[in-house]
């Protein structure tokens, strides 16, 4: 590739990136002023979809923590022969 190829591709991302930032600090300025309540009926739609994820988390643990203590039962190991 030549260097006016390779300037002229530095420079097309020099442009995107500036146009990256550019658009973040607009964005951040424009959510800045915006005050949202915890109350409004898409935000009980945003928990009603986190409540997933949160109850796959505990149960995970719950899971982990009982088989653990299973495994460490000596009537349970005799039983499976373990």
């Amino acid at each position: 590739m030549s260097q006016a190829a390779e300037k002229d591709k530095s420079a097309d991302h020099h442009e995107d990136i500036t146009h990256d930032v550019d658009a973040a600090v607009q964005l951040a300025e424009d959510v800045d002023g915006v005050r949202h309540s915890p109350w409004a009926p898409h935000m009980f739609r945003l928990y009603a979809v986190l409540i997933i994820p949160y109850l796959n988390g505990c149960l995970n643990g719950y899971d982990g923590s009982l088989m653990g203590g299973l495994n460490g039962m000596t009537s349970y190991q005799k039983y499976f022969n373990m």
